[in-house]
């Protein structure tokens, strides 16, 4: 099982993967700001959207559908959202990727409700795996609710609300406002709205936390880990002194153990299942769109001629 995600270093990895990203937004100067959402944006600033499928400059009439958006968003806002609730707002095509692309999810560490676990990426990306945060927003709960440590682990799984961020390129622009506004963002608020990536603030799950949401809900092993965290924050907590919440890192080897067989089934609400991915383009089809736009001389349309080009060759060499 050489291809399976590495959880060695995985703290360290998705800490400096966390600065790189902080360092950057920090450096953006396209970010659409929620005071310029609301209207005191200035078309000096030349920003652009995709909203109806095209970039373009943004307009008054653009600015007011993302506040109807924002306003849609807002009715869905809660501090968490259960594991199950996650993949039901989830984008189809994402779910439809987690099950072509990403077989695995491993914990790494567990600490006080919160969760970090590493992936697999998907087949063109430039990472070997990803990081992914979960906290478990009413653990306080479940460390009181009678019964049995692993009847709480059950609850937190199943029913509780969570809090979760990915350290992917899609999460960052397509779903980390979302994720802010919607009150289930782990780490970092975005408040940047996503006018090009994701204008009408569609989805919550990227592949990877598609994957997690699953195996969070399915596996044994993750339950007994989460039981094994509860009864050691109990313990602590009926302690005299300032006790501090117990670390459990997880080995390679023991994180391959929580592993099933085969990659564990994706569920969704009834009304995506019957949603697909768009069939991959034929070479001819390629060919027919770069004689149409290869004639035309317009920034955009130059744009167009040299995506399509780009994605021929890259048929051409698979």
């Amino acid at each position: 099982m050489a291809d399976l995600p590495r959880v060695g270093n995985a703290i360290q990895a998705a800490n400096r993967r966390r600065l790189q990203e902080l360092e950057s937004r920090r450096q953006a100067r396209t970010i659409l700001a929620p005071t310029e959402v609301a209207g005191k944006y200035s078309a000096a600033r030349m920003l652009t959207t995709t909203l109806g499928g095209q970039v373009r400059p943004i307009t008054p009439q653009d600015l007011a559908a993302f506040r109807k958006a924002v306003a849609d968003l807002g009715k869905k806002a809660q501090q968490g959202i259960t594991a199950a609730e996650a993949l039901g707002l989830s984008r189809p095509a994402d779910v439809q990727r987690a099950r072509a692309e990403i077989r695995y999810s491993m914990v790494a560490r567990l600490q006080a409700g919160k969760l970090q676990l590493v992936t697999d990426s998907g087949p063109q990306s430039r990472m070997n795996r990803h990081h992914v945060t979960v906290e478990f927003v009413q653990y306080s709960a479940a460390l009181a609710r009678p019964g049995k440590p692993l009847g709480a682990a059950m609850w937190l799984v199943k029913e509780s609300p969570l809090k979760f961020e990915c350290d992917c390129e899609h999460f960052r622009f397509f779903l980390r406002y979302v994720a802010s506004a919607g009150g289930w963002v782990a780490g970092r608020v975005e408040h940047g709205y996503p006018k090009l990536k994701n204008p009408m603030l569609a989805g919550a799950c990227c592949k990877h936390l598609v994957r997690v949401m699953t195996d969070l809900q399915q596996s044994g092993g993750i339950r007994q880990r989460i039981a094994s965290m509860v009864e050691a924050d109990r313990l602590r907590i009926d302690a005299p002194g300032k006790a501090r919440p117990k670390v459990f890192t997880v080995s390679q080897q023991e994180a391959e153990g929580m592993l099933p067989k085969r990659a564990r089934t994706i569920r969704v609400q009834p009304h995506q299942r019957r949603a697909t991915l768009a069939p991959k383009a034929s070479q001819q089809d390629i060919a027919v769109a770069l004689a149409t736009f290869a004639s035309k001389t317009d920034p955009n349309s130059r744009a167009i001629a040299r995506a399509l080009a780009a994605l021929a060759a890259q048929q051409a060499r698979q």
